[in-house]
């Protein structure tokens, strides 16, 4: 799993808060991530920094910080510059050096990274994909057909996170009933993404990371011989020959596949179906032309996206906008601010599933661009085309939705829905 910035300890509570104020007396904006508003909501601050101090020099988290979309997509792209491999890092950045389990195909530049990607691209490639689509929309019907017969339901716990899951393990050969321990392992080991894990967690994160490397270890032994086209028995003949990736990175491979299908998708799904809610004209032309399926989960994906920060490292001096990022410097790229850039969407904050103009850089661009985004879009696609089919009117159920607490991934806690009526 990727290591992000770590809040030094000294940073947090009040201190943070006092830095927040200092920081926006002087840039006119700044960036918290232990403010329990902006996790909720981080959009308005994210506007202050595009406006006032797009390339942020943060003092809390020791890093720059892009907000604007062509800054964030030009970081992306260019690995030349902006690197994903923290040995980069300069010794007095707040990059923490990542453990031993954490290296992963996240974690390198090419050529490293095109030997691993290439293996793992077997894994989503059309004919595989395929071959998961009557699973997707058999979990799809009958996850949705549950819900349809309950009058309250919780679309997170009844309906998004088990439909990730259950295609996750199905994409390795994995038995379902390891499904409750793998959602035990999931959370733990993704909260070694946030910048405001805690000792422990990150302890917890390490510990479940430990236990997934010898389970997927034995599963990759046993497959090495198996022409199956599953994740595990992929990267397992690939192992066996020893040519393009080890045993021990295709254990990384697995784990980094596993985790980050599986609370990408799942918070897909969760802030998709709460930005349809919030706007009900945008879920009626959704119902009314089905065709639309695809544009309206790219809207989702900009809207309010799963995945809110990325981040690299400068192998070099850089000069943007005037500033001067230094060769080490850690950069935070800010995904969920580039998508709501109103310099490149017309009325950035507003939900139009008819949009046209840029792609959203949820997914990533460049040599990183998600290698499950088509997986991701297939899942979300057909959830949502079997929920407007078959549910009848929803409504929030409830209070306001409450954001788990989160810097990098951004998903919902619960989405209590009350459906009045199947179709």
């Amino acid at each position: 799993m990727k290591r992000w910035p770590k809040i030094p300890e000294g940073w947090r509570g009040t201190a943070a808060h006092s830095v927040s104020l200092w920081e926006t007396a002087r840039c006119g904006a700044s960036y918290n991530p232990l403010s329990a508003r902006d996790i909720q909501n981080p959009y308005r601050t994210y506007a202050r920094l595009r406006r006032h101090s797009p390339v942020h020099r943060s003092k809390i988290l020791g890093s720059w910080v892009l907000t604007r979309y062509e800054d964030v997509l030009t970081a992306a792209r260019d690995h030349e510059r902006f690197s994903n491999d923290p040995r980069w890092r300069r010794a007095t950045t707040s990059v923490l050096p990542p453990a031993p389990d954490d290296y992963s195909i996240l974690l390198v530049d090419p050529p490293e990274h095109t030997r691993l990607r290439k293996v793992v691209a077997e894994v989503f490639s059309r004919t595989h994909l395929q071959a998961l689509k009557e699973i997707i929309e058999d979990t799809a019907c009958e996850l949705v057909e549950r819900a349809a017969r309950r009058r309250t339901i919780d679309w997170v716990g009844d309906v998004a996170a088990p439909a990730a899951m259950r295609v996750m393990l199905a994409m390795m050969a994995i038995p379902q009933s390891d499904q409750e321990q793998w959602e035990i392992w999931s959370r733990d080991r993704a909260r070694l993404l946030e910048m405001i894990a805690t000792r422990q967690q990150r302890k917890t994160a390490h510990l479940a990371g430990a236990e997934i490397q010898q389970y997927f270890a034995g599963l990759l032994d046993d497959r090495m011989q198996s022409t199956k086209p599953d994740a595990i028995s992929v990267l397992a003949r690939h192992a066996a020959e020893g040519e393009r990736i080890s045993p021990v990175e295709a254990c990384d491979m697995l784990m980094v596949l596993m985790i980050a299908g599986n609370e990408t998708t799942t918070n897909l799904i969760g802030n998709g179906m709460l930005a349809l809610l919030r706007h009900p004209r945008q879920m009626q032309l959704l119902r009314d032309e089905p065709g639309r399926i695809r544009d309206a989960i790219n809207e989702m994906l900009r809207f309010d996206s799963p995945v809110q920060t990325d981040f690299r490292i400068a192998r070099t001096e850089i000069a943007l906008r005037g500033r001067k990022i230094r060769t080490g410097d850690g950069v935070i790229l800010l995904t969920g601010s580039a998508n709501r850039d109103e310099r490149a969407f017309e009325d950035a904050d507003t939900f139009d599933i008819t949009r046209k103009g840029p792609g959203h850089l949820s997914f990533g661009q460049g040599v990183h661009h998600c290698i499950g985004a088509e997986l991701a879009r297939l899942e979300a696609s057909a959830i949502f085309r079997v929920a407007l089919g078959k549910l009848g009117t929803m409504e929030l159920g409830g209070g306001e939705p409450q954001y788990r607490t989160s810097t990098v991934i951004r998903g919902l806690s619960a989405l209590p829905l009350l459906v009045k009526g199947n179709n």
